[in-house]
């Protein structure tokens, strides 16, 4: 039998994961806080352990960092209900193996251990050699969002950050490509390392040259041996499907001449791309040996419209920022202003999302973000449904009904189960459903 050992403070959190897991067959031990949840790895060996991120004492990355120091195997899941990319990216870059959010989904949750576990059989069947330790670094939250194809985007930069793979970020225009690419670069080993970007548009030999020269210049004053392979920087080529077919030869063979040659000093590539670079090359503008030359990972964010689930915390984010280019303090948002950015499709995506609360904070009066300060083309705060699902709890009381909710729907209404989990009487359970209004 695979043994799952499940560290959390949480006692519900705790019921329901080990009551989906013993369902599955697995052994399962807790622990309340790291300090037992590490004596515990050492007692019982489990194949797989899930931490969660905050918890009193040891953080759940401190715990992934104690036992990496003691199994470089074992898959560590994170669990959170605080996640967001700088998080994901820390927790994939330590070492974690997935990282999943509270409230946990049942199907998420047996999956990211399969996959665990079946990670681990190939791992010691090829028994790789120990991971170099990674080094600490800042990470910059240029990125937010919770949507699934978002976190998968963060678990990837967090895979590849400490190696120096070139990545082509496609995207539509407004969707945070640069954003994503400079993200990418902040979550190296050497954040400190230059950063240039190139515009593919006009993109000369002579600019190559520049990047290049930059690049030596702060390997040169590197001493030799202390830089891991991250590199020494990174390079964005924006729109690279916009380089003409004679610069696409030259940028080829410079980068077989220069930056290619010496596999030790080389920077990391980022191209950004509004085009379908496949579809260039199929008909012929676009060299497929450049292509596969600058591409080893690549990664596609979504338009806005394909993941609204992320406008709540895309909004309280852009307020962080457009409050202190303004000078105001912005940090309220009405429920119903949420709605109303949820129901546009957004065709500027992310750029338009921050044009549109820009000016909403410079008409907003106090703290609040309101509906009345938000004008959309040809979206007006009346025409916003009620039962557009509210994406962002404003209080603990949301939090709470959300979660019954989700318990009642995984045990199809027995309440006998839902009380045991949740660990409050059937008298609480019905005071609870009747407060909240939920039904079957």
């Amino acid at each position: 039998m695979q043994k799952v050992l499940i560290i959390d403070d949480d006692p519900v959190v705790v019921q329901l994961a080990s009551g989906i897991l013993r369902k599955k067959g697995f052994e399962v031990h807790t622990a309340k806080e790291g300090q037992a949840g590490l004596q515990l790895l050492q007692d019982k060996n489990p194949d797989i352990v899930i931490t969660d991120y905050q918890m009193p004492g040891m953080s759940g990355i401190d715990v992934l960092s104690k036992i990496r120091e003691v199994d470089d195997t074992i898959p560590v899941i994170i669990l959170t209900a605080y996640g967001d990319a700088s998080l994901t990216i820390r927790s994939m870059r330590t070492g974690a193996f997935d990282f999943i959010e509270k409230p946990i989904n049942p199907k998420e949750l047996l999956e990211a251990v399969k996959n665990g576990l079946q990670s681990l059989q190939a791992a010691k069947k090829e028994d790789p050699d120990d991971p170099e330790t990674a080094q600490s670094k800042r990470d910059e939250n240029l990125m937010v969002g919770k949507s699934p194809a978002m976190r998968e985007i963060f678990k990837n930069v967090g895979r590849f950050a400490q190696t120096s793979v070139g990545v082509i970020i496609s995207g539509e225009t407004g969707t945070g490509k640069e954003r994503l690419a400079r993200l990418i670069h902040h979550s190296g080993s050497q954040q400190d390392a230059p950063l240039i970007q190139l515009s593919c548009k006009s993109l000369e030999e002579k600019h190559l040259e520049y990047a290049r020269k930059v690049m030596t210049d702060y390997a040169d004053q590197k001493v030799s041996g202390t830089i891991s392979d991250a590199g020494f920087g990174s390079i964005i080529l924006d729109e690279v499907g916009m380089l003409s077919a004679d610069m696409q030869v030259r940028l080829m063979d410079y980068l077989n001449d220069h930056f290619m040659k010496d596999a030790d000093k080389q920077p990391r590539l980022i191209s950004l791309t509004t085009q379908d670079i496949n579809g260039l090359i199929n008909e012929g503008k676009f060299l497929k040996e450049l292509y596969y030359k600058l591409k080893v990972f690549s990664l596609h964010i979504p338009p806005l419209r394909e993941r609204k689930e992320d406008i709540p915390v895309l909004t309280r984010h852009l307020l962080q920022e457009l409050n202190s280019l303004v000078n105001k303090n912005v940090h309220q948002v009405e429920t119903r202003a949420i709605k109303l950015l949820q129901s546009y499709e957004w065709p500027g995506n992310v750029q338009e999302l921050k044009n549109v609360l820009m000016q909403a904070v410079l008409l907003a009066h106090g703290e609040a973000l309101e509906a009345k300060y938000i004008h959309l083309e040809g979206v007006s705060e009346e025409h916003v449904a009620d039962d557009i699902p509210d994406e962002m709890p404003v209080s603990l009381a949301e939090v709470e009904k959300a979660h019954i909710a989700k318990v009642l729907a995984y045990v199809k209404w027995s309440k006998q189960k839902a009380s045991s989990i949740l660990g409050i009487t059937r008298p609480t359970l019905n005071a609870k459903i009747e407060k909240y209004g939920l039904k079957r």
